[in-house]
């Protein structure tokens, strides 16, 4: 029964196949007019070990955004089409900000530059507008006197590091690994243009990390302005700030929960005297020590602050998924299975539970990961495909179902088969049957037709074919992992 039931099959797709095919040839339709794909649809080859590595089964279809420079803290926009990033190496010494269309293959765009080009620039966020028209950065730009010899590209911020001028700041430098925490930065709103429409921040000592809300209402951001680093919230026209942490130490990289009710971010916590000497020096001159962060959630109204991680090491870059239950991160604490200086993304349940390590690959750094507001991609900075002073950003689709499906064959009951298969063969017949009908039908027409179109009025027209496009990158040789994963974690210093 079942060998005559796929016969049938067989003749129905044929049919089916037939009539589409003389309705093409002889133009008596025309064919349906697909949706383009978008370039961050497009699928790749999984595994390959350059672009997509061994056990990373939460991500599929990985892309490569930029190629070269160092790019870092790429985050979405409300409708997933663009993404803003800050990069260094696009004739600036400094980070700059930019943007990407993701609906357009990044090799065939330039990337536009929004901010100004002088000073220095971090953490870009777009703001929650039907026509993406405003972002907001911090940056220094403000603070830059320039004149008609300036070399804009030079109008960096120095670091404390690169030229200590006391005893005290050499003696620091030389036994710490610092980020600067310039004073002079501020947030900025600006429109698609690059153009200054409003500055959100005006106090004394830095403020910047601005991220906006879900539902576009608030920014949360870290600031120096009671003294030590603290987090913010302020309504997203800068009015109505309201502090949200009071606990010594470095607290910033925060996001919201997409409910929008809570903020998970980095801290470090000095505890022993001389940690906490040591904290409160470096901050004297506007350093920190990244080298000790664990995570912690906390309500937007400052209550119910708890520690997710205890995990030691650097725990940074945390952001949460669609659920509004998990957190992905980055993480050094498994130096010993990933390589010296190597960071790879993990995910862990906001009660401290289900820690899983997200990429993989030896001596790779991965961090600054946002997941896309419909929690189909995810977007992330990494030192795959890429030589020791490159860090680059890519996107892959996020899977959240890993299980392969059973191939067990399950028993069927033999009664309800039978009867599913005589209803299912009774349909099949008659449906063979007017198909059958219809195709005589428009065989008779087309020879009456044909006696009266003897000059080929109607030339057969070929279907226009779809083909899958395939991103390929040549594999590129990885320098010295602890130089490159060092080198990596300063290419943005007020990043996540």
């Amino acid at each position: 029964m079942s060998r005559h039931l796929w016969i049938l099959v067989f003749l129905a797709v044929a049919i089916c196949s037939s009539d589409r095919k003389w309705r093409l040839e002889n133009n008596r339709v025309v064919e349906e007019e697909q949706e383009p794909e978008r370039w961050q649809d497009l699928q790749t080859n999984p595994y390959d070990n350059i672009l997509h590595f061994d056990g990373e089964k939460h991500l599929a279809n990985v892309k490569q955004l930029t190629f070269g420079g160092e790019n870092a803290e790429g985050y979405f926009s409300f409708d997933n089409s663009k993404l803003t990033l800050q990069a260094t190496g696009y004739g600036t010494d400094c980070d700059q900000i930019y943007e990407l269309d993701l609906n357009i293959d990044p090799r065939q765009q330039v990337m536009k530059r929004i901010s100004t080009g002088l000073g220095g620039t971090t953490c870009s966020f777009f703001f929650k507008e039907n026509d993406n028209n405003h972002r907001l950065y911090a940056g220094n730009w403000w603070n830059i006197k320039i004149d008609n010899q300036t070399d804009v590209s030079k109008t960096c911020p120095q670091k404390k590091c690169s030229n200590p001028t006391t005893p005290e700041l050499k003696q620091l430098c030389n036994t710490s690994y610092t980020w600067d925490i310039f004073p002079d930065y501020d947030i900025f709103k600006v429109d698609k243009y690059g153009n200054f429409v409003q500055r959100l921040t005006n106090s004394e000592g830095y403020d910047a990390e601005g991220v906006v809300s879900p539902d576009g209402t608030k920014i949360a951001f870290t600031s120096i302005r009671s003294g030590d680093l603290e987090l913010y919230i302020m309504n997203s026209d800068g009015t109505n700030v309201t502090q949200i942490t009071n606990e010594l130490g470095y607290d910033g990289g925060s996001f919201f929960s997409p409910d929008g009710k809570r903020l998970i971010f980095r801290a470090s916590r000095p505890k022993t005297p001389e940690d906490i000497a040591k904290y409160k020096k470096l901050l004297k001159y506007n350093l920190v020590e990244p080298i000790a962060m664990e995570l912690f959630v906390v309500n937007i109204d400052g209550t119910n602050m708890r520690q997710i991680t205890h995990l030691g090491q650097a725990n940074w870059a945390p952001y949460y998924l669609s659920d509004n239950k998990r957190i992905i991160f980055s993480s050094n604490y498994n130096d010993s299975a990933n390589g010296f200086g190597a960071f790879s993304l993990y995910m862990i349940n906001d009660d401290g539970t289900g820690l899983e390590q997200i990429t993989f690959g030896e001596g790779q750094f991965n961090s600054f990961a946002m997941q896309s507001w419909d929690g189909k991609k995810l977007v992330w900075g990494s030192s795959r495909n890429g030589t020791m002073y490159e860090l680059n950003l890519f996107i892959a689709d996020w899977v959240d179902q890993t299980d392969t499906p059973s191939t067990t064959t399950q028993k069927i009951d033999t009664t309800t088969s039978s009867t599913n298969t005589f209803t299912f063969t009774l349909a099949l017949i008659t449906s063979l049957i007017v198909s059958g009908s219809v195709i005589v039908a428009k065989w008779l027409q087309n020879e009456n037709f044909n006696k009266f179109n003897n000059d080929n009025d109607y030339p057969p027209q070929n279907p226009g074919q779809h083909q899958s496009v395939f991103i390929h990158v040549n594999q590129k040789n990885m320098l010295s992992d602890a130089q490159s994963r060092q080198h990596s974690m300063e290419i943005s210093t007020q990043t996540t």
